[in-house]
């Protein structure tokens, strides 16, 4: 059971303990806490590993899967600090894991859960952008099959880490279930993030990686309807012009900013493919 933790004194005790009750080994990742986390979690019997400061989520799951890795689990259930995640669902994951022979079950968020609106919202926009038919790929609360966690261990520090783990899981071809399941939100703290800056990271991050895996797709496609539609507006300017002798100099110079911002993304699109080609033929090589 690996539980990452930030300032979490007020719940740690009894996700601790509640967890104990599925799990033989509880390991809880304090993340540079200013307040006793990790040593009330040492005194009710977790395994604590320490970051001198707060990281972030991406890097608390790094060291709380490296040290899970070296008691040679056979499964690692992940789930957050401050009682979002009821432990008592945990079997429901174990199971889905061996009824589906999966490789990673999410637990899902429930339409009548506690979720406020805003966060599902983001949930279903992040889980859309990331595709592959998954509905909650921002949820903490998973079940791995311990002999595929090494590949996964995420490299970005932060929250978007949750989808880079989705991603490289995806790529490698693991089989990933989801299990509905309600998850607490009234009377919880649970803005240790700020939602703006979570959500901006996450989706710089999907963005990013979409992009360098299809750059032809996310760059040069829409540079060339940037094109298409600045040489129609152009078109439109001219013929303007032949007939009644006057510039629409508004319209002129958004014709040349679209016709300038679709050249860029084609040209930048078509040089990260090539770059990209390059280094996978040098590999083959």
């Amino acid at each position: 059971m690996c539980i990452p933790a930030f300032n979490e004194e007020k719940t740690i005790a009894k996700v601790v303990l509640e967890a104990q009750r599925y799990s033989d080994l509880v390991i809880v990742c304090d993340d540079g806490s200013t307040d006793l986390t990790s040593e009330i979690a040492e005194k009710l019997g977790a395994v604590v590993v320490r970051h001198e400061r707060n990281v972030g989520y991406g890097a608390a799951l790094r060291s709380l899967f490296s040290k899970a890795l070296e008691f040679s689990p056979e499964i690692v259930v992940t789930l957050d600090a401050d009682l979002q995640h009821d432990p008592k669902c945990i079997p429901l994951l174990v199971k889905a894991l061996k009824e589906h022979n999966a490789d990673i079950v999410i637990a899902s968020r429930v339409k009548s859960d506690e979720t406020p609106w805003y966060r599902r919202f983001a949930v279903r926009f992040f889980s859309r952008l990331t595709g592959r038919g998954l509905s909650d790929v921002q949820s903490g609360f998973r079940a791995y099959r311990a002999s595929i966690l090494r590949s996964l261990i995420p490299n970005e520090d932060g929250m978007e880490a949750s989808d880079e783990i989705i991603n490289k899981a995806l790529k490698l071809g693991y089989r990933i279930v989801e299990v509905p399941v309600p998850f607490r939100y009234r009377g919880l703290d649970t803005s240790t993030y700020n939602p703006i800056v979570h959500g901006y990271d996450i989706l710089c991050h999907i963005l990013r990686s979409r992009v360098l895996r299809r750059p032809l797709t996310y760059l040069s496609i829409p540079g060339v309807f940037l094109i298409f539609s600045g040489f129609l507006l152009g078109l439109w300017v001219v013929k303007r012009y032949i007939e009644v002798r006057q510039l629409a100099i508004g319209s002129a110079i958004i014709t040349a900013i679209l016709l300038i911002s679709g050249l860029i993304l084609l040209l930048i699109g078509v040089l990260m493919f090539s770059v990209k080609e390059y280094i996978k033929l040098s590999k083959e090589i």
